[in-house]
């Protein structure tokens, strides 16, 4: 079977990421895949140093992807090309076209990763939804959204959660050299948030909160890893830590190309979007075995049974955020418990060997 994997977004998110676990992981399990990416993006640039096929489709219109659309459509007949997989919403219009255009038969199977806002039932949405074999939600409250407001037969949206990869095993002497590795002092309870640096990903709750539990005594240390996406944003962020007063105790770490790799040095993992479709960051967290904390919204209480898995608090709330975290401060069995928990949880729902397995068979259906 000839896969190709869809993706044109510029982005440095889970989206892209995703595109890029599957290209490699399909081509692990031994179909033949090939991705199809915008030039000079940040998945161009992984697809490449991991020595993954790849085309680079010139950039197009949004508006008339229609040059676009025929050069994709001519790669599908060459490379003999059975299903198409996209990810990203802009590409809906591309990857349509280029299924209507292509001399041969192909599947365009679409993973929906971002939540639906509105009902798509005019004229032209009718017409792009019809090509669309089989749609895809990485959650069960995107899967409902999508039945409601899209005009596609319910047999063809099914929920596939995420897969994330089994974490590498760390001893507690390696665990103690990464956290002095991240400048992580000793006697401290660590908290890490990963995500981009803009307002709604939340590290500004994480700060109030992090004053919070230093002014009850506990003491507090956080680390936010990820990108610069706003950077006033990200100066706000400065600001607030100087103002507070918390220079020795939260530290703007920036990207990491592996944020896993990290994880294991956190006492807690802290999800604070304002509305998060699903998460992914708590489900790898999850599968490191580190206690988790995230917003009660979007698909994250899908991820975390609250009180069970890990622990939910109400978005834009940091005194509740600092609540929750006093709770694993304070208490280790609760933290080991629900760490323990979580873990069994994550490598039941979210283990990225068995997303890819159904991921491949749903993608062979038909073909």
């Amino acid at each position: 079977m000839k896969i190709l994997e869809l993706c044109t977004s510029d982005g440095v998110g889970g989206l892209e990421l995703y595109a890029l676990r599957s290209t490699a992981a399909l081509q692990r399990q031994g179909h033949d895949v090939m991705a199809v990416v915008r030039p000079g993006t940040m998945l161009q640039q992984r697809l490449g140093e991991q020595g993954l096929a790849h085309v680079a489709l010139p950039r197009r219109s949004r508006a008339l992807p229609l040059l676009a659309a025929w050069r994709l459509a001519r790669l599908i007949d060459r490379a003999g090309v059975d299903v198409v997989h996209m990810h990203w919403g802009h590409d809906l219009l591309l990857a349509v076209l280029a299924k209507r255009w292509a001399r041969r038969p192909v599947r365009l199977v679409y993973t929906r990763q971002m939540a639906l806002t509105r009902r798509k039932s005019d004229a032209y949405h009718r017409f792009l939804y019809r090509q669309i074999d089989l749609y895809l939600t990485i959650t069960d409250k995107l899967l409902q959204q999508a039945r409601q407001l899209l005009p596609l037969p319910p047999a063809r949206v099914q929920r596939l959660y995420y897969g994330v990869p089994a974490p590498t095993a760390m001893s507690a002497a390696e665990r103690r050299v990464l956290r002095h590795s991240l400048n992580i002092p000793e006697r401290v309870f660590a908290v890490g948030l990963v995500g981009r640096m803009e307002e709604q990903k939340g590290q500004h709750l994480l700060i109030e909160a992090v004053q919070h539990l230093r002014a009850a005594g506990i003491p507090a240390h956080a680390t936010l890893i990820g990108p610069a996406m706003d950077e006033p944003y990200q100066q706000r962020l400065r600001r607030e830590v100087e103002e507070r007063g918390l220079g020795e105790a939260v530290v703007l770490y920036g990207p990491h190309r592996s944020p896993m790799d990290i994880m294991p040095a956190f006492d807690a993992i802290v999800l604070a979007t304002r509305m998060e479709t699903f998460g992914l960051v708590l489900a790898e967290a999850m599968r490191c075995g580190v206690a988790v904390i995230g917003t009660h919204a979007g698909g994250v209480p899908e991820i975390i049974e609250d009180g069970v898995s890990g622990l939910l608090f109400t978005p834009e709330d940091a005194v509740h955020l600092a609540r929750q975290l006093e709770h694993l401060a304070r208490n280790d069995a609760l933290r080991q418990q629900l760490a323990a928990a979580g873990k069994a949880r994550a490598d039941d729902l979210f283990a990225e060997e068995q997303h890819y397995r159904r991921l491949a068979d749903i993608l062979l259906d038909g073909v």
